[in-house]
């Protein structure tokens, strides 16, 4: 019986506002960020040449022989440099054939298209075996397990009656508190997630709400925890939001850390909130104001300077081997001997 022919390879194209006429399957999935990138991505990219803004965002699509889409793909700048990219959607159609090769495909002109990013990070749900797989394939590697929470409600948040002590306050982020978020993300990030991200002051308020706020102690002019409502979003899920906790300072979880997550998200609810896996205390203390367990995402990173580590180039293999046996070759100083 003679073999099927193989699958065609998809199309992959810059996500333009043509394609949103397409009869995409989930169109909630991508939502309002699909059609920006669509009408005004092209713009970006153009203005965006020469100049030292961040980043124009990343759109692509998949399409079959027919011209119908296959998948979708929303990506990022991290940071205003364009040295560390975010994975901020993969979607692929049910009905696609082929639907790991088509992730790929996306995920390969994705990489190709950001020249100048040194490292790519993306969270995938521990159980999405197509994304996993798509991202593994392309030199993605497990760096942290987060655990992921929604809070719908403040019904059960314990504030407690007294005021903050004396040295703590409540700040809203702003330029002049910037870095002191900083500093407080560099504490209570791993080291390799932190060092894959590469980022700065400016870019952490570049993607805050205004209604994000930190936790001060002004005696020591630190930041000890962080509420930071994200401005990404995609369609209609809930607000993510960013909770930090200095790892020195969990004794805040007996009072101050509600007074923060309660004046933060207000006026957001419902949010997402994610949790590094080894936080006990913060993870209980999370149930008990009413914080519901919804799954487990990893964050994956694909680094250029691991990738050189492990395949060193042609040129540092040789300049390694002459190291080793360039004494032993003919017309060179001889090797002293050992005084008898």
């Amino acid at each position: 019986m003679p073999s099927l022919p193989p699958n065609p390879a998809p199309q992959v194209q810059a996500l333009h506002w043509g394609h949103l006429a397409l009869p995409w399957p989930d169109t909630d999935a991508g939502g309002e960020r699909l059609r920006r990138q669509a009408f005004f991505g092209p713009v970006q990219r153009l203005l965006g040449r020469g100049s030292r803004r961040r980043p124009a965002d990343l759109g692509l699509v998949a399409l079959d022989a027919h011209g119908h889409p296959m998948g979708l793909l929303l990506a990022g700048s991290a940071n205003r440099r364009g040295s560390c990219w975010r994975l901020d959607l993969l979607q692929i159609s049910d009905h696609a054939d082929g639907r790991l090769e088509t992730a790929t495909a996306l995920l390969r002109e994705a990489l190709h298209r950001t020249p100048a990013a040194v490292s790519w990070i993306a969270r995938a749900d521990l159980h999405d075996d197509l994304l996993l797989g798509a991202l593994r394939e392309q030199g993605f590697q497990t760096l942290q397990q987060l655990q992921v929470w929604r809070l719908d409600d403040l019904v059960h948040l314990q504030t407690p009656a007294e005021p903050l002590a004396a040295e703590l306050e409540l700040q809203s982020l702003e330029a002049e508190n910037a870095a002191l978020l900083l500093q407080l993300e560099l504490s209570a990030t791993p080291s390799q997630v932190r060092r894959m991200q590469d980022l700065s002051s400016p870019d952490l308020l570049d993607d805050a709400l205004p209604a994000s706020r930190l936790l001060v102690d002004r005696q020591r002019h630190l930041a000890v925890a962080a509420a930071r409502l994200l401005r990404r979003r995609h369609g209609q899920q809930p607000t993510e939001l960013d909770l930090t906790l200095h790892p020195g300072w969990e004794l805040l979880l007996e009072g101050p850390m509600a007074r923060l997550l309660g004046v933060a998200v207000r006026d957001h609810l419902p949010v997402v909130l994610r949790c590094d896996g080894r936080r006990a205390r913060l993870l209980a203390w999370l149930t008990h104001q009413g914080a519901v367990h919804v799954g487990e995402e990893l964050v994956l990173a694909r680094s250029l300077w691991a990738r050189q580590e492990l395949t060193p180039s042609p040129w540092r293999r040789a300049a390694a081997l002459d190291r080793l046996v360039g004494p032993w070759r003919p017309g060179q100083r001889p090797v002293p001997e050992a005084v008898r």
